[in-house]
């Protein structure tokens, strides 16, 4: 699900972004680049990571004239592990950037889970990555109607993630969204809202989440210091 279709989804980074003064986006898998083209009136700046040349190109296009916005076309994990290295001397103590993992991407035909789930290699390359707040889609595991993806009769959970993730940060704090405050958007809704446009792929997206598998899905928030969930939407994960 396109990540900008959920305004309690968008409601939670803005929080994030106000509360751990983030200037950086970073989002992997552009697709069409309809949610980068959201997120870029957000942040001061944006980044794309997306493989295939076909939407790499798309994307481009789409946010063409935007400032702040940079592209990379090839595998996340590469990107991931050169980025890393960057950051972490530019600002060795700054929790300033929001990771976006959309963990559709997957091998098939793999025989390891490293193999199969792409998130688990950016996970990987992101190991030690101290500064960053992540963002895991489509989450399956927290409650009943809440859905989350299943290959090969494996679902993504947090368990199946959880060691990647302590290896990036041993003192990430974790956090869920529920499916009471999932808030999808219409095509009334829309109407108004900065970054987002009423286009071909913007009104095929709403089109197509029409379902409530696709309406109401996991969300797995992964924070450098503790939230005062006084302000969010979201619930401490029992590990």
């Amino acid at each position: 699900m396109s990540w900008w279709f959920d305004q309690s989804a968008v409601r939670q980074v803005e929080k994030l972004r106000d509360t751990f003064n983030v200037s950086t986006y970073v989002e992997s898998g552009t697709f069409r680049g309809v949610n980068l083209l959201f997120w870029s009136y957000r942040f001061k700046n944006v980044i794309g990571i997306e493989k295939a040349e076909k939407y790499f190109q798309i994307t481009k296009e789409r946010l063409e004239g935007r400032p702040s916005v940079h592209f990379y076309r090839g595998d996340s994990a590469n990107y991931f592990m050169t980025f890393k290295q960057i950051y972490n001397l530019l600002h060795p103590t700054m929790f300033a950037i929001i990771i976006y993992l959309d963990a559709h991407f997957y091998e098939t035909g793999a025989t390891t889970q490293h193999e199969r789930w792409v998130v688990l290699r950016e996970l990987d390359a992101l190991s030690g990555f101290k500064n960053c707040i992540l963002v895991i889609h489509d989450m399956a595991g927290f409650e009943e109607g809440l859905y989350g993806l299943t290959y090969d009769g494996e679902p993504l959970t947090f368990n199946l993630l959880k060691d990647s993730l302590l290896r990036v940060n041993p003192d990430f704090h974790f956090y869920r969204n529920t499916r009471e405050f999932c808030q999808p958007h219409t095509k009334e809704s829309i109407v108004g809202v900065e970054g987002i446009f009423p286009d071909e792929d913007t009104l095929e997206t709403i089109s197509y989440h029409r379902t409530d598998r696709l309406q109401h899905r996991g969300t797995l928030y992964c924070t450098p210091k503790a939230l005062d969930l006084s302000h969010f939407q979201l619930v401490k994960l029992e590990e």
